[in-house]
């Protein structure tokens, strides 16, 4: 792929599956989402804002591992956690405020480097994950979104 056209089209589809439940395919993998009973589902799969949170450590493990070779570190493990604050009042149409998404997200991602790491090295590392990882980016920064709807 030459570096004037390196840009990736990513589709997803789905339907839905019942009131709460969707299923989606990426590629040849499903996904189902479905919310919790509290909130009206079947507790079918994860919620579609949880989804998001685990593309985060997916793509934090993906981009910790290619960014490794970059500083000559030898990365043997890697194990992520992320969390986020999130009020489904305005999603429900129960509020105007606060938003619909998430609040603030945080992650906390511990890496088993092969030999030893020193601090300015490990911050340097750090804002290159961080810089690079395209979940990061996609959270961080704002995306143009485009949502049509049409009848069926």
């Amino acid at each position: 792929m030459s570096d004037a056209n390196a840009t990736q089209r990513m589709e997803v589809s789905g339907e839905s599956d019942g009131e709460s439940k969707f299923v989606a395919r990426a590629r040849d993998h499903e996904l189902v989402m479905d919310d919790p009973e509290a909130m009206g589902g079947d507790d079918e799969g994860a919620m579609p804002v949880e989804y998001l949170l685990a593309a985060w450590t997916g793509c934090l493990n993906a981009t910790v591992r290619a960014v490794a070779p970059d500083f000559d570190l030898d990365v043997e493990g890697v194990a992520v956690e992320v969390a986020g604050g999130f009020d489904p009042r305005k999603h429900l149409g129960r509020a105007e405020e606060p938003r619909a998404g998430y609040q603030g997200v945080e992650a906390s991602v511990d890496v088993d480097f092969a030999g030893d790491v020193d601090d300015e090295t490990l911050a340097e590392f750090t804002a290159a994950v961080e810089a690079r990882c395209p979940v990061s980016d996609n959270l961080a920064n704002e995306t143009a979104t485009d949502v049509t709807l049409r009848r069926e």
